[in-house]
């Protein structure tokens, strides 16, 4: 049973672009596989300043192939709809509402095509009511992760047909005063769990949203600390201690994203799961 709370954002209203905000972010990361061969693949696109910023990433493994490709564009030269959930940039595009998603990206060696179904899935709102404090100013938050993804990825002149999950992150930005920094986490643990961690103090001390199967919400205190280059996170009212290495799926000057590993224990539990991880102003 679904566990009904109080939310300060309607989800399906706020997939299109917000004219009102100072940044607006769509943000898509997967891990899809064609066989023995996993496709780590990011597309995000952002508007703020006047400009609007898209990347598309692509790691493939284990052969640790990369290739990326990042745009600034003037906000008159792509499509940015306040109608509906409509984004069309020199790399990549991205359409649909609440319940199914496509989306395309491409870089100079690869090209993705991918089709998301929530399934029925519930939203992941941070913090329960997808609005909270960011750094002066205010943010809302949702995901929608976990959602089932097929398609194709093209690379080097061979075509993928590729299936797995995306987590896709809506966020926008309000009043910030602060530049921001910090360490993001979401994590996909798989039977329905899902954590969107948050160290904004880029020390250690983190919260998080856990999302259940039944679209409950726990919100909650961990800690994260460094172990010769990859992460322990501590969730104390989860009973969750976990492990998580990362590797580089893109990075530009002072941002970073990160695909992960996750492995550990969950309420008593041995779990495996990934994820991916933004750091921002490093």
């Amino acid at each position: 049973m679904t566990m009904l709370r109080p939310t300060l954002i309607d989800a399906v209203d706020g997939l299109a672009a917000n004219p009102a905000v100072d940044a607006d972010s769509w943000w898509l990361s997967a891990r899809l596989h064609d066989h023995e061969k996993v496709f780590w693949v990011k597309i995000h696109a952002m508007e703020m300043n006047g400009a609007c910023l898209s990347t598309v990433a692509l790691l493939r493994e284990p052969d640790g192939h990369t290739c990326g490709k990042h745009a600034i564009e003037v906000e008159d030269s792509v499509t940015v709809s306040a109608d509906s959930l409509d984004v069309k940039t020199s790399v990549l595009s991205l359409s649909g509402d609440l319940d199914g998603l496509e989306m395309s990206g491409a870089s100079d060696t690869a090209s993705i095509r991918l089709g998301l179904r929530r399934e029925g899935r519930p939203v992941l709102y941070n913090g329960g009511a997808g609005v909270f404090p960011f750094f002066g100013g205010t943010t809302g938050q949702y995901a929608l992760p976990g959602l089932t993804t097929s398609g194709t990825i093209t690379v080097d002149g061979t075509t993928h047909q590729v299936g797995g999950r995306t987590w896709f992150d809506r966020q926008w930005v309000s009043g910030a005063t602060e530049v921001p920094r910090f360490t993001w986490l979401g994590l996909d643990l798989g039977a329905g769990r899902y954590l969107s961690v948050w160290d904004a103090g880029r020390d250690g001390t983190s919260w998080l949203t856990e999302l259940k199967p039944d679209g409950s919400h726990l919100i909650t205190q961990a800690r994260r600390t460094d172990r010769d280059g990859h992460w322990a996170l501590s969730v104390p009212s989860l009973d969750a201690s976990l492990d998580i290495t990362h590797r580089e799926l893109f990075a530009t000057q002072g941002a970073y994203t990160g695909a992960c590993q996750v492995t550990g224990t969950l309420a008593g539990e041995d779990i495996a799961g990934h994820g991916f991880t933004d750091v921002i102003g490093y």
